[in-house]
This record gives structure tokens, C-alpha cells and sequence, in this order.
């Protein structure tokens, strides 16, 4: 099935989505979480966007994400970028499958491998599941994306360079790091400009984050 069929006007006009893409070959699932991003900011451009990682989970911002409509009731997009790699953050997200699914915001997950009773416990509470396999004779590392931006928010241009030789070895594609260092500096450039947190409308983590970093490229 296309995927403009699959979202399309359905999607937009459904209250609940939560969407699961999973597999071993996490460069095609990369590629159609992407696809589905495009089209849900095609839809809906007011949406916030949420990027959760290993690195900037938070039990508080997670909760609040599904329960939150945000300012003026805007929608949020969020994803959930293989979590499943640290097991407490995995059990704390299965026990609240029903309520991701009942959400009123948009959760794309993404994961690699998956075992069978936690995928069928996904199952039932998903709009959709999709499964992307990689020919067993091929070898593939799992990597985190988002580590590309700690060299960046420490100002620290050695780590950075070798994260990124790193990332790229793995098989990251460069255009995505580009995206991420773009979006890293993007929240930097507002946590220095905004009074606070909230008018930066920022999440806790992502904006503590930013703020650290901003300040390390600050110029009297």
C-alpha cells in the first residue's frame, strides 16, 4: 500500500495515531519514518515536533506528551527514536501502550529488532505496523544518530569530527546528520533569544540542552 494512501486525508482527520516501524534493515525504516514526517508537516505545519532519544528521554516529558494539547490546543508530532535499546525505558513505554494509542497526538516509534510478545503487544494498540527486514548476510550497526550534536553543544570540534567520520562509517546518511546538526542549532539559536523555557516552547531537556550550548558560542 502507498503511503499517501495509508495517510492521506485518513490520517489527518483520525484522532489517534500511533504508527510503529521496525526492523533490521533501519536505513529503509529511517527513510519511511521520513516520508511519514513530510507528509504529517504537509497536513498539519503548525505541529511541534518531538525527537525522543536514550539521550534525552525523560519519564516527566514523555507523560506530559501524552496527555498535552499544547498552546491554543496545537498538535504535537512525536518521534520515539529506538528507546527500546535501554530496557527501563522500554517496560515504562509498554506499560502505556494504551495510553500512546489513545493520544491525541501523532507518535511515530522506531526500532530495530523486535521480539515476538513485544511486538504483539504493539500490535494492538497501533494504527499501523510495518516491518523492514535486512538480508541476514549483511551486517549492520545500530547507531545513534543524535550523539552527533554533544560535540557540537560542548564546542568541542574534535569529538564532533570524529562522531560524524563514525556516523557516516555506520552508514548514516549525511544528509539526515546535516538535518540533525541543522535542528540542533536551530534550538540553540532559540534558547539564546528566548526569555525562557516555555516561550521557547521547547521541551525541558531539548531546551537545557540548547541553552548550554549557546552560551558556549556566545561573543562578548
Amino acid at each position: 500500500m502507498y503511503l499517501s494512501a495509508i495517510i492521506g486525508e485518513r490520517w489527518y482527520k483520525c484522532k489517534y495515531m500511533f504508527y510503529f516501524l521496525h526492523g533490521t534493515d533501519t536505513h529503509k525504516a529511517r527513510r519511511k519514518l521520513h516520508q511519514f514526517l513530510d507528509l504529517a508537516e504537509k497536513k498539519r505545519p503548525l505541529a511541534e515536533l518531538f525527537k525522543i532519544t536514550t539521550e534525552n528521554w525523560s519519564e516527566g516529558q514523555f507523560d506530559e506528551l501524552l496527555v498535552s494539547r499544547g498552546l491554543f490546543e496545537q498538535k504535537y508530532t512525536v518521534v520515539l527514536d529506538n528507546l527500546f535499546e535501554r530496557k527501563e525505558i522500554k517496560d515504562y513505554i509498554l506499560e502505556r501502550m494504551e495510553n500512546v494509542a489513545t493520544s491525541e497526538q501523532i507518535f511515530l516509534m522506531l526500532e530495530g529488532k523486535v521480539d515476538g510478545p513485544t511486538l504483539k503487544n504493539i500490535e494492538k494498540f497501533s494504527k499501523q505496523v510495518e516491518e523492514f527486514a535486512k538480508s541476514e548476510n549483511i551486517k549492520h550497526s545500530v547507531f545513534n544518530i543524535f550523539s552527533i550534536t554533544e560535540g557540537l553543544v560542548r564546542k568541542d570540534k574534535k569529538h564532533l569530527w570524529i562522531s560524524y567520520v563514525d556516523l557516516l562509517s555506520k552508514g548514516a546518511p549525511a544528509e539526515e546528520i546535516h538535518g540533525i546538526l541543522f535542528w540542533q542549532v536551530k534550538n540553540m539559536i532559540l534558547a539564546s533569544k528566548g526569555g525562557n523555557q516555555k516561550e521557547t516552547r521547547l521541551s525541558p531537556f531539548v531546551y537545557k540542552n540548547a541553552l548550554t550550548g549557546a552560551r558556549k558560542y556566545r561573543t562578548e
